[in-house]
């Protein structure tokens, strides 16, 4: 299982819509999660160059936006209907496969595990037999090495982990240095050089081994800032990274703006939480525990655990506020 304290390719942060939990060096790149209703893409050559136009891609950050607030259901329909479509290109794939691994991290579950597999594999597959340079097509491919690359490290195959990562991010940077402003990209290259960089932090004195973290601070934010689709994953994945790296007052500023937006999404509501428990103030904490509690319970899949380690820290919370009573009550649960 993978801990709360811990989002996303990340592992030191929540999970989110795409994913994190302990901090591996491919926990970040966790992609984006988009929800295509009925695609208007123009083809070039069965798979080359895609545009999309004003109306899918205001579907897209439409879907973005419903799988933040958990909608998984209508996602994986709608993904299907974007495989139909287009059978032999990786975009819908990819997206099967990162709503799949969404839903499995929010309920704590490896329950469609098989079936991740299978799409992320088909994803990789089709944009290997394309070997299309289009830059979104590039970006599909390489986000789905590091898909499979952070499932692989969270289930222990770290060789296969290693591998399949740093052929992603290979990918991903080849995007960047083509086209700077690709800024979706920045999001897995800027959050496996901070994991990276603390995983190695010991060794940051050997000539070879450079200590990266702040470099990939700065492309998450920018990320934040610019990206197409990949705003709120860098976002949620940025309250995480800034949490460990001892930046709790930033990294809650950020949640609060996920929050603004998106006020259910348990996503945003763990890094609240865990922000205001880092600040010492356990007050604000609380009530963003007892939302998240309340998400948690009502959800319509609900393991125990989440649930225990929310009560747990409401209980931490009660304790701290010289509320014992409230924190006896969150235990005896």
């Amino acid at each position: 299982m993978t801990l709360k304290n811990s989002v996303g390719f990340h592992f030191s942060g929540r999970k989110f819509f795409f994913g994190s939990s302990q901090p591996f060096i491919f926990n970040s790149i966790t992609p984006v999660l988009c929800l295509i209703l009925p695609l208007i893409f123009v083809v070039e050559s069965a798979f080359g160059q895609i545009w999309l136009d004003a109306r899918t891609d205001s579907l897209i950050q439409t879907g973005i936006e419903l799988s933040i607030q958990h909608d998984y259901p209508q996602a994986e329909s709608i993904f299907h209907k974007l495989i139909e479509a287009y059978p032999d290109h990786p975009v819908g794939y990819l997206f099967m496969a990162a709503t799949l691994q969404s839903k499995m991290m929010d309920y704590e579950t490896e329950r469609w595990s098989e079936d991740f597999q299978r799409y992320i594999r088909l994803a990789i597959d089709t944009a290997e037999n394309s070997k299309s340079q289009d830059l979104w097509a590039m970006f599909y491919h390489g986000s789905a090495l590091c898909y499979l690359a952070f499932y692989e490290g969270r289930n222990g195959d770290y060789l296969k982990a290693i591998n399949h990562g740093f052929s992603g991010i290979a990918i991903l940077n080849k995007i960047v240095k083509i086209d700077p402003e690709f800024y979706d990209a920045y999001f897995g290259i800027g959050s496996y050089q901070y994991w990276r960089s603390q995983k190695t932090r010991l060794l940051n004195w050997l000539p070879l081994i450079s200590d990266e973290r702040a470099e990939g601070i700065e492309l998450v934010r920018q990320t934040v800032e610019h990206s197409r689709y990949t705003r709120y994953v860098a976002m949620n994945e940025l309250i995480w990274i800034l949490l460990d790296a001892g930046q709790a007052d930033e990294a809650y500023q950020w949640a609060l703006r996920g929050l603004k937006q998106f006020p259910q999404s348990r996503f945003f509501l763990w890094g609240a939480a865990k922000s205001a428990f880092a600040l010492k103030d356990y007050s604000t904490a609380a009530i963003h525990f007892q939302r998240l509690l309340a998400s948690i319970v009502n959800s319509p899949m609900d393991n125990g655990y989440n649930e225990f380690l929310c009560r747990l820290k409401l209980a931490q919370c009660f304790e701290k506020l010289g509320e014992l009573a409230q924190a006896s009550q969150q235990i005896a649960v």
